[in-house]
C-alpha cells in the first residue's frame, strides 16, 4: 500500500477522535429527574442510633433537595465548590452522577482552554468518587448493585473519558491510553474504541493497533470509513510482520466489499495498487492450494488493473500447464517472457521446453509466438 493511502487512512480515523474531544465541552450524561412518587409521607429518620442507609429513599430525597439548592447558585466557582463539598460529605449517594456531571460542566467553563487546570480539577473530582472498598466498608444492606449500575460506574466513566480528552489534547498519549482502557473496561462503546485505536496509532504501538483494530472491524461494517481504513492499516502491519495469513484474511474481506469499486476519500490510482496487491496475495494462496481455476480468475483480475505485470502471466502459464492446456500456457509464458521482468527467465525456460514438447515439428515457430505476445501487450 502507498504512503498516500496510509495518510488517508490515518486522517479519516483521527476525525472520529474529535468526537471524544467534543465531549470536553458538554455534559455526557443527561440529568434525569426521578419522577417516582412514594405512597404516604416522606419516611422520617428512625429514632435512636439505627443507621440509615445512604442509598435509602429517605437519604435520596434529602440529597436531591440539597443538589437542587446547589444548582440555583449562579456563580460557577461557588457552585463548583458546593458540589465538591457535597461529594466530600456524601460520596455514596443516589445523586452522585448528577453531581459529577454538573461539576464536569463547571470545569469546562471555569478552566476554558487551560488543559492543565481541567485535568487537575478532574483528578480532584475523581478522588472523591467512592472506591469499591469504601462502598464495601459502608456495609449498605440493599441498593448497592443498582447504585453501581446507575451512578457509580457512569460517573467513573464520565470522569475518565473527560481526562482522556485532556491528556490527548496535551499529547500525553500513554496516560490518555491508560485512562481510555479503564473507561472502555467499564462499558465498551464505539467512540472510546475509535479513540483507543487513534491513540495507539499516534504511539506507534503495533500490537495494540492490531488488538483494537480487530475490535474496530467487529464494530464497524467494511463499507464504512472506520471499517475499510482500519482494514488497510491492519493489512499493512500484517504484511510488515510477514503474517501472510492474517493479511490475506483482511484483504479478502476488504475485496468482498470494494473489489469492484473505490472507497470514498481514497484516490482511484492508490486503490488500484491496493487491489493489485490484495488480489495477487489471494491468487498466490489459491495457487498454493492447487485451486487453479480460482487462481486463474484472481490473476486475471489483477491484470484488469495493469495488463503489463509479469507475475500474473507467469502463474497463469503455470495454471494452464498444470491443467493440461499447453497452448494457453505457451501464450502466457510468452507474454511474461517479452515483458522482460523478474519472472522472465523462468517463464522463458518453461516456454521453450513446453513449445518443443507441444509443437515438435515447428521449432521455427517460437519467434512468431513471442512476436504475437509483444503485439498482444502493445510492446
Amino acid at each position: 500500500m502507498t504512503g498516500n493511502t496510509r495518510k488517508t487512512t490515518l486522517g479519516i480515523i483521527s476525525i472520529f477522535t474529535i468526537l471524544l474531544l467534543a465531549l470536553w465541552g458538554t455534559n455526557v450524561f443527561a440529568l434525569q429527574e426521578e419522577s417516582e412518587e412514594e405512597d404516604g409521607e416522606v419516611a422520617q429518620q428512625p429514632a435512636g442510633s439505627q443507621k440509615i442507609s445512604p442509598l435509602s429513599d429517605y437519604m435520596y430525597k434529602k440529597d436531591y433537595q440539597k443538589y437542587e439548592e446547589i444548582q440555583k447558585e449562579a456563580n460557577l466557582q461557588k457552585r463548583a465548590d458546593l458540589l465538591i463539598a457535597f461529594l466530600k460529605e456524601r460520596p455514596i449517594s443516589r445523586v452522585l452522577l448528577y453531581v459529577a456531571t454538573d461539576y464536569n460542566g463547571c470545569i469546562n467553563k471555569l478552566a476554558g482552554n487551560d488543559v492543565t487546570k481541567k485535568i487537575s480539577m478532574l483528578e480532584s473530582l475523581w478522588d472523591l468518587v467512592p472506591t469499591d472498598q469504601e462502598i464495601k466498608a459502608a456495609e449498605i444492606p440493599v441498593g448497592v448493585e443498582e447504585f453501581r449500575k446507575t451512578h457509580l460506574l457512569p460517573a467513573r466513566k464520565l470522569i475518565l473519558t473527560s481526562m482522556v480528552a485532556g491528556y490527548y489534547q496535551s499529547k500525553n498519549y500513554p496516560k490518555a491510553a491508560e485512562l481510555a482502557e479503564r473507561a472502555y473496561a467499564i462499558s465498551p462503546d464505539k467512540t472510546l474504541l475509535q479513540t483507543l485505536f487513534d491513540i495507539y496509532n499516534k504511539m506507534g504501538n503495533e500490537e495494540k493497533i492490531l488488538a483494537y483494530g480487530q475490535k474496530m472491524l467487529d464494530a464497524f461494517p467494511m463499507n464504512q470509513p472506520q471499517g475499510y481504513t482500519t482494514a488497510l492499516q491492519l493489512a499493512d502491519i500484517y504484511i510488515k510482520k510477514q503474517n501472510v495469513n492474517a493479511a490475506l484474511d483482511v484483504f479478502t474481506k476488504l475485496m468482498n466489499v470494494y473489489g469492484n469499486s473505490v472507497p470514498p476519500n481514497i484516490p482511484e490510482a492508490n486503490w488500484n495498487q491496493t487491489r493489485i496487491f490484495a488480489y495477487t496475495l489471494m491468487a498466490r494462496d489459491a495457487y498454493s492450494k492447487n485451486s487453479y481455476e480460482k487462481a486463474e480468475k484472481l490473476f486475471q483480475t489483477v491484470l484488469s488493473f495493469n495488463s503489463r505485470l509479469d507475475e500474473p502471466y507467469y502463474y497463469l502459464g503455470m495454471c494452464k500447464w498444470k491443467t493440461k492446456d499447453q497452448p494457453a500456457a505457451i501464450v502466457y509464458f510468452a507474454r511474461c517472457t517479452v515483458l522482460n521482468k523478474d519472472y522472465a527467465a523462468r517463464a522463458k525456460k518453461y516456454l521453450e521446453d513446453l513449445y518443443k514438447a507441444t509443437y515438435p515439428n515447428k521449432p521455427e515457430g517460437l519467434p512468431d509466438v513471442l512476436n504475437q505476445a509483444r503485439s498482444d501487450l502493445g510492446l
